[in-house]
């Protein structure tokens, strides 16, 4: 399985535009890897576990996270989230544990979805997250420096 998931030729890699995928269904995972790689997007992943996708974002700097809150091991989602909120990374929680989403999730995450979600909510969201989070930089760049 590839750690990163290069898009389709003739569209351009964007380093702002790489998204990690942390999700312990493989079928899902995959899905989501390809339509955000067909998108234009560089996928790095995707994490089947906490640990696995910490490695790889650590790797590769993601500018977005689509995170599963239960893994099924001993590091969940949020943990995950946690520690790349601070590297700037945007979380997208795609759960259907709703209820720890919206208690322990919520402050750390950009949205939340619920599953089931189709990959046109999925995508959707992400393109309007990392347009959102571009403008903030952008915005940022244009400030005078004092």
């Amino acid at each position: 399985m590839s750690v990163a998931i290069n898009p389709l030729p003739g569209r351009k890699p964007n380093a702002d535009h790489r998204i990690l995928i942390c999700e312990d269904d493989a079928l899902i995972a995959m899905g989501w890897a390809a339509m955000l790689a067909d998108e234009g997007y560089t996928v790095v992943g995707p994490a089947h576990s906490a640990e696995k996708a910490l490695k790889m974002a650590y790797q590769h700097l993601p500018a977005l996270a689509l995170v599963d809150i239960d893994l099924g091991g001993t590091i969940d989602g949020i943990s995950v989230a946690a520690e790349l909120v601070p590297l700037g990374v945007a979380i997208i929680f795609i759960t259907a544990d709703y209820k720890k989403a919206a208690v322990e999730g919520r402050e750390l995450a950009a949205d939340i979805l619920i599953k089931p979600v189709t990959h046109s909510t999925v995508l959707h969201l992400v393109t309007s997250i990392l347009q959102d989070k571009q403008g903030d930089n952008t915005a940022r760049a244009a400030l005078p420096v004092s």
